[in-house]
């Protein structure tokens, strides 16, 4: 009996941070009493869409904080600029609400159905595209927003 040997790839990486992910759902599921699907909403969808909204918003409420603080022109008008910006955020959750809306099911499978789109458009694989969203890209738009707000004060 031969054993066949699958080639390498790296892509096939991805599969070990992702079961990771899934893991770290399945517990923090069972701490709630939420199943897989319903916990994958509230904190892939919800919690991290709402900590992404409100990260967008801080760079906004330090130049108010700042306006009232000293006002001046620059800072009214970065207070502007900052409110669009937060504003934007503020919008693409609304959005993602309303595209993955409850029942629980629903807003799962559309999801998926959704990030195997992705993968396939990016050619790449259904794993890869959640930790790309999920993790990286969350990611670097909250270190952003830190970095914005950081260089605010």
């Amino acid at each position: 009996m031969s054993l066949m040997r699958r080639k390498f790839r790296w892509i096939d990486l991805a599969l070990l941070p992702f079961g990771l992910c899934v893991l770290f759902l399945l517990l923090l599921g069972k701490l709630f009493g939420l199943t897989y699907k319903q916990i994958s909403v509230v904190f892939n969808l919800w919690v991290q869409g709402v900590v992404l909204a409100l990260s967008g918003l801080a760079p906004f409420g330090i130049a108010i904080y700042k306006l009232v603080e000293s006002f001046s022109v620059g800072w009214l008008f970065l207070a502007i600029i900052f409110a669009v910006y937060g504003m934007a955020y503020v919008y693409a959750f609304i959005k993602m609400l309303q595209h993955y809306h409850l029942p629980f099911n629903d807003a799962f499978d559309l999801c998926v159905v959704d990030l195997q789109l992705l993968a396939k458009k990016w050619h790449t694989t259904y794993q890869m595209v959640n930790l790309l969203i999920f993790i990286l890209f969350y990611l670097i738009l909250i270190g952003v927003n830190v970095m914005i707000c950081y260089y605010l004060f």
